[in-house]
């Protein structure tokens, strides 16, 4: 009988391993996938939506690498760490800042997106002084938020404004210490949100500066989505490369969407000039789930990033994010 006991001990064991086996490797092959839909150039709504999941495919394959050191399953943690590893390699430029120059800053944006107008103004305007921000680009902003910031500051503080505050998501609004020219009000045929073009005169020089807000990737609208981002990249690629030039808003877009990142080539995205690693601007307030992707914002052209960073606003689905720039190309 002992022998017998003995002899079939290490079947539950063999079948643990099978199954451990197995469910590695299936969890390894469903990140692997949802991964490489990070190449398609799609309007198809599920695909556009698992795009955005990058930063937790990244955090899966770490975990799963754990865990299959931590089980001691030696031959499937050879493809797990491997992909693991890639996933690093992929992230790190995010992490290890390039820029962040000892100088100044010449001009300081922050963008927010005011969740249909019901941001906290008194949170935005304390952000604003904190980071002395020159523009501030506000989308979703309607006339109830631009009275509330007002009560809170904002006129005194941004003498200049560009723009027009609407119910719904459609007003945007630039806010500005320094001279704002409007070169184009930004207004789509379709009525979709505002995108005014001008330009900011600096005392060190002048920036154009475009505030963004294509629709939203929603169900039945992913068309309309891909079309505004690369209208956007044929409208950056039409301006003179001699002048400086910003991008600031929410893009509803991120670097896992192909047509996001054939907007943001030749371009220098703030947070990621500023090594901020894992940036998550989406979704906050009212959410299920916690922020896991960067939807907001600030790309440049003959600008150099001083720093970046990103606040979170009561009562709206988006963080800010701001920037400072310098307008000197020398270091």
């Amino acid at each position: 009988m002992t022998d017998i006991a003995e002899d079939a001990s290490p079947a539950p064991r063999r079948r643990w391993r099978r199954v451990a086996d197995v469910a590695l490797l299936a969890a390894l092959l469903l990140l692997l996938a949802v991964a490489a839909l990070r190449g398609w150039d799609t309007t198809a709504y599920l695909v556009v939506v698992l795009q955005t999941a990058g930063p937790i495919v990244v955090v899966g394959l770490v975990l799963l690498a754990a865990a299959a050191l931590l089980l001691r399953r030696w031959a499937v943690s050879v493809p797990v760490v491997a992909a693991a590893v890639v996933a690093l390699v992929v992230a790190a430029p995010a992490w290890s800042s390039s820029t962040r120059p000892k100088v100044d800053p010449d001009l300081t944006v922050m963008s927010a997106n005011l969740h249909e107008g019901h941001a906290n103004p008194l949170q935005i305007m304390d952000a604003v002084r904190y980071h002395a921000v020159d523009v501030l680009v506000l989308v979703e902003v309607t006339p109830e938020a631009v009275s509330d910031l007002e009560d809170a500051g904002a006129r005194t503080y941004f003498p200049q404004r560009v723009g027009r505050a609407s119910e719904g998501v459609v007003g945007t609004l630039l806010l500005s210490r320094y001279p704002l020219t409007e070169r184009d009000a930004g207004v789509s045929p379709a009525g979709d949100s505002l995108q005014p073009d001008v330009d900011v005169t600096t005392p060190v020089g002048r920036v154009r500066l475009r505030a963004v807000h294509p629709p939203p990737p929603l169900q039945g609208r992913t068309d309309a989505w891909h079309a505004a981002l690369t209208s956007l990249t044929s409208w950056v690629h039409e301006q003179p490369t001699t002048e400086p030039l910003l991008l600031a808003g929410d893009f509803n877009a991120s670097s896992g969407h192909p047509v996001y990142r054939r907007l943001a080539d030749g371009l220098v995205d703030a947070q990621v000039a500023a090594g901020r690693g894992w940036v998550r601007t989406w979704p906050f307030e009212g959410r299920r789930i916690p922020p896991y992707v960067a939807l907001d914002h600030q790309l440049s052209r003959g600008l150099v990033v001083v720093d970046a960073g990103q606040v979170a606003l009561n009562r709206t689905d988006h963080a800010a994010v701001w920037a400072s720039y310098s307008l000197s190309t020398e270091r």
